[in-house]
């Protein structure tokens, strides 16, 4: 089984106001199951497969809390990393966005806070 591990920031949308707050997290992915832990909740969905590098940008949907996101992966060749982006049906900016990778990836040198 691959685990990757990475980051996350969720995008929390400020009552009474247009700006939004976002909010570092971690990401862990095992096999097709992919974890999003932030400081007061967590989000856990399957991918479609299991990730595999060098693929192209695939989109997918889940059912979150305010109805289906769309969801996009992408590999990133030079960085040996998925990125992810969640997005709601009904707007354009992102709420979820996402980078994980194996523990031999450059990217896996950058510090965690």
């Amino acid at each position: 089984m691959t685990k990757y591990e990475g980051f996350a920031t969720m995008y929390m949308r400020m009552p009474m106001s247009t700006s939004t707050l976002p909010i570092q997290g971690s990401c862990t992915v095992e096999d097709k199951r992919i974890t999003l832990k932030f400081p007061f909740t967590g989000i856990e969905f399957d991918l479609p497969s299991a990730p595999q590098e060098g693929r192209n940008d695939f989109d997918f949907k889940i059912r979150g809390a305010r109805g289906d996101m769309t969801m996009t992966i992408g590999y990133v060749q030079e960085l040996r990393a998925f990125t992810g982006t969640g997005k709601q049906e009904e707007e354009d900016t992102p709420v979820l966005t996402f980078t994980f990778f194996p523990s031999d990836s450059p990217m896996a040198k950058l510090q965690r806070s």
